[in-house]
């Protein structure tokens, strides 16, 4: 029903009626990512301190070779993700116009928007990760002049992120899947009646990993709304999305209702392939 989908879509108010176990394990987890990435700095800059700096001696007294003048004809690494890296609407079946949602720096990476909202309930301490640059398309049916009535296909956003940075959401996002079974919100919605209050509970499971790039998971979000006096089913839906880092790239697809798991499984192993070039390190 419309009234369910729109609460599926738009539910952002009370969650009082949460119920998800301590926070701790997954506070411990941000320290750890924070730790992780401050130790892959240390690291980087050790190393090249080290490579600069330390000289043998030689047993004949000679003096050892000058280092090597350093290249200044070393290419720069890649920040924007050109359009090309990503899907084209015969990849997905769609009209030949897809729609850019935005692009540039210091977009925030998320995962689905209902999944965000409970890991952050869960790990109020987790930092936000900006992209070093962000690009995004949406593909729908038709033509600008002539489109179905329900024309979405999929989107598409691709971050370029710090390297520690893309493996460490990958890390995250494991770990919000796991703790938010059972996420719960409450609204109130229209019905024919009048205005009821519902439950709507969710719950995020891995239906696939590994399929794609440096790491790929797919994944599907299921919810059952009731009505939250009765206990009566209102409603019930699933939708899925899934998630793939190449090298420092992270694109993140969500399809509409009509895109089976196998379709999004190839969509996602194609967009992997396309933004090969483009990586860091390029596949």
């Amino acid at each position: 029903m419309r009234e369910l989908n729109d609460l599926m879509d738009d539910v952002r108010g009370d969650v009082s009626g949460v119920r998800l176990p301590s926070g701790a394990e997954l506070r411990g987890r941000v320290r750890r990512r924070q730790w992780r990435v401050i130790a892959a700095a240390a690291v980087a800059v050790v190393t090249a301190a080290t490579a600069g700096s330390v000289v043998l001696a030689r047993p004949d007294g000679e003096a050892p070779p000058p280092p090597p003048a350093a290249s200044t004809s070393a290419a720069p690494r890649p920040v924007e993700i050109p359009r090309s890296a990503l899907l084209r609407p015969e990849d997905v079946g769609a009209g030949p116009d897809s729609q850019v949602d935005g692009e540039g720096s210091a977009r925030v990476i998320r995962f689905e928007i209902l999944l965000d909202a409970c890991f952050k309930e869960r790990a109020a301490g987790m930092r936000t990760v900006d992209s070093r640059y962000f690009t995004g398309l949406t593909f729908l049916l038709g033509t600008a002049e002539n489109r179905p009535s329900r024309p979405f296909v999929l989107a598409q956003e691709a971050y370029r992120l710090p390297a520690p940075e893309a493996a460490a959401f990958f890390a995250d996002l494991r770990a919000a899947i796991a703790s938010c079974d059972g996420f719960t919100q409450t609204a109130e919605i229209e019905q024919p009646g009048g205005k009821v209050q519902v439950r709507a509970q969710h719950n995020w499971s891995v239906v696939a990993s590994g399929f794609a790039g440096d790491e790929s998971i797919l994944v599907r979000h299921d919810n059952v709304t009731r009505n939250a006096q009765t206990g009566k089913v209102i409603g019930e839906s699933s939708a899925l999305s899934a998630y793939l880092r190449i090298g420092d790239l992270v694109t993140v697809l969500s399809p509409g209702v009509t895109i089976s798991a196998d379709d999004l499984r190839r969509f996602a192993t194609t967009a992997a392939q396309r933004l090969c070039a483009t990586a860091d390190p390029p596949c």
